[in-house]
């Protein structure tokens, strides 16, 4: 049986998230003005994989290749704006990450 899990996520960074094999993303929102959450459909009885994620900024620098785009969100009334992407592949050793 499938359910839904949130998971919190660090603005503006590229992170990991275990995620059960197969999860789908459905969205990313900010709740109370704070951290975005990530919601995922999983089958909870899957293993965990890493799945990778950047976030970054409008009008800041970003890879030639961001990944696939999954939502966007703001928090501080709007003041700031994020962009979600999901890498295909964990990031080269040699790009500055701070993946978790």
């Amino acid at each position: 049986m499938k359910t839904i899990w949130k998971f919190e996520l660090t603005p503006n960074r590229l992170q990991s998230v275990p995620i059960p094999f197969g999860g789908h993303i459905l969205t990313v929102k900010v709740k109370d003005d704070k951290s975005p959450l990530l919601w995922v459909l999983v089958d909870p009885d899957m293993p965990p994989k890493d799945r990778y994620l950047g976030i970054y900024t409008t009008n800041t620098e970003l890879p030639d290749d961001p990944g696939h785009y999954i939502d966007s969100f703001f928090i501080y009334e709007g003041s700031l704006e994020f962009h979600l992407f999901e890498l295909e592949n964990p990031p080269e050793e040699s790009e500055e990450t701070d993946i978790q």
